[in-house]
């Protein structure tokens, strides 16, 4: 069975987020734990609460995202004892949550910094991570501006770096992987890039897909999620993806335009519908 998920707001709270996910058929979710730029964090319920409100709803993995206003790829000291603090604070939340997976961008090239300088560094965050509880999922980037880790040559340094564990996989967003350059217009553009994972971190360390569109065209390196078939990914490449979904049990959620279940309608129809077709 595919599980499908969507990244969702907590304005409404916890339990009544996940209540509107169970509503609308889905059984994973994505969230903050707290703002993504900063401020004071949200206090969290009870983990026999959380653990008892994802229960009734059949949702799981749940899927953290850590916030963005740190940099996990820092080479400044202060700036990378500031990633460690705010992310291995994360790593906490996630348990009391009785989440799954800590999901973290690999950061960006300071200045001065070169590319090796920052994956070297983010390397470092990552392997602090691993000193605290639960699991992490490195997630592929566009390449925008001075972004680390859009590439899955890099993103195989990284594991190498790390070492053996299975406490760190990667997160496939697909809005990212064609703003940097993999196009997702075919089946055979989904088999080599499925090729290019294949051959650097490994299909067995996917642990999900972010199943967005992208707004811009494929090696813009440009940041922009769009809602499914409204850019540059078709239903042909859709479908082969949903096919190694479901042979590869990878849970797919939707970043695309909105902040709730309910925004996602047109989204998870397509899903739902494309499921129904191509592995029927």
């Amino acid at each position: 069975m595919i599980r499908i998920g969507a990244q969702v707001s907590l304005s409404r709270g916890l339990q009544e987020t996940i209540e509107e996910a169970r509503q609308a058929a889905l059984n994973s979710l994505q969230i903050f734990s707290r703002s993504p730029v900063g401020g004071q964090s949200r206090r969290l319920p009870d983990p026999a609460d959380m653990a008892q409100w994802l229960a009734g709803a059949q949702i799981r993995p749940l899927f953290v995202h850590a916030p963005y206003f740190v940099n996990p790829a820092a080479v400044d000291a202060l700036m990378a004892q500031r990633a460690h603090q705010v992310l291995g604070d994360e790593m906490l939340r996630v348990k009391r949550l009785t989440g799954d997976y800590l999901v973290i961008h690999p950061g960006h090239r300071q200045k001065g910094a070169t590319e090796k300088d920052a994956l070297l560094a983010f390397s470092g965050t990552a392997l602090y991570l691993l000193s605290k509880p639960g699991r992490i999922l490195i997630e592929n980037t566009s390449g925008q501006g001075k972004e680390i880790g859009a590439d899955f040559e890099s993103l195989a340094t990284v594991l190498d770096q790390i070492g053996a564990t299975r406490r760190v996989g990667i997160m496939l967003d697909t809005a990212h992987a064609m703003a940097y350059g993999y196009p997702l217009s075919t089946a055979r553009d989904w088999y080599n890039l499925r090729q290019v994972i294949s051959g650097t971190v490994g299909l067995s360390r996917i642990k999900g897909i972010h199943l967005n569109d992208t707004a811009y065209p494929v090696a813009s390196r440009r940041d922009r999620h769009a809602a499914l078939l409204t850019g540059s990914l078709t239903a042909a490449a859709l479908g082969a993806i949903l096919h190694a979904a479901d042979e590869y049990q990878w849970p797919l959620i939707l970043e695309t335009p909105g902040k709730t279940a309910a925004s996602r309608r047109e989204d998870i129809r397509i899903i739902t519908s494309l499921v129904q077709e191509v592995l029927r």
